[in-house]
């Protein structure tokens, strides 16, 4: 499901919405009322697992206010993103915080731009800057995260006092032609697991494959390697 954040940010456009809503925190208050209540639907019908997906939030500490952007034009404009992060937490808080859950985890991912295969122009950086703020968001049980790269700098663990938090582990590009080995695959995790236990890490592609309908970052085809290669390292990890 889209995040809080990216909606309310997607949405609001000041000579188009202050009719309706005079700030985007206005607009913010209905689209976090909108998603608790299909989060809670969604639990209600047995989901065992719901994504939230917030990939500007990188843009907000990767771009150092150039005007280059992937999602929301207006998210490069400030230098200082802590405002923004403060409103991102928020927003994630109300949606999830009290939520009637039952036993649905939630998962909150966060990437670094998917419209190319091009690596050399989409955003680069650890999520070091965004850790404080992802902690905040309580109601949050796993990080679904981007390691499948370079860009992605040093794998971080969160809220060592917290066992329910997982890590959603990013072990296949999903932009590029190459079909990764199970073999290079499990040695992505060997370093999730100096930080997490194996019950805490859960094996995933970068992003989505195909992003764009007219224009997919990869083909059925290769996406199924992919998941095939990924489906047959987790086995071989489980066993060793």
């Amino acid at each position: 499901m889209p995040g809080p954040y990216l909606l309310t940010r997607a949405m609001y456009v000041p000579k188009a919405t202050s009719a309706s809503y005079p700030t985007k925190e206005d607009l913010g208050a209905d689209v976090t009322r909108v998603l608790r209540q299909e989060i809670e639907a969604l639990a209600a019908e047995g989901a065992a697992f719901i994504q939230l997906d917030e990939p500007v939030l990188t843009e907000l500490v990767f771009t150092h206010g150039r005007t280059r952007t992937f999602m929301c034009a207006a998210l490069a404009e400030r230098g200082d993103p802590s405002e923004e992060l403060e409103l991102a937490t928020h927003l994630m808080n109300e949606v999830l915080d009290g939520a009637a859950l039952g036993d649905t985890r939630i998962g909150l991912h966060v990437c670094r731009g998917n419209w190319s295969r091009d690596e050399s122009i989409l955003l680069r950086g650890g999520y070091h800057p965004l850790a404080p703020w992802l902690e905040r968001m309580t109601g949050v049980h796993q990080f679904v995260l981007e390691y499948a790269t370079e860009r992605a700098g040093d794998l971080i663990r969160f809220d060592r006092d917290r066992p329910d938090r997982e890590i959603g582990l990013g072990v296949v590009n999903p932009r590029s032609a190459t079909v990764e080995t199970p073999v290079e695959i499990a040695s992505r995790v060997a370093r999730a697991l100096e930080l997490y236990p194996a019950e805490r890490i859960w094996l995933n592609p970068d992003c989505g494959f195909g992003t764009f309908s007219n224009r997919p970052v990869n083909d059925v085809e290769i996406a199924t390697r992919k998941l095939e290669a990924m489906v047959a390292a987790a086995r071989y990890l489980r066993g060793a």
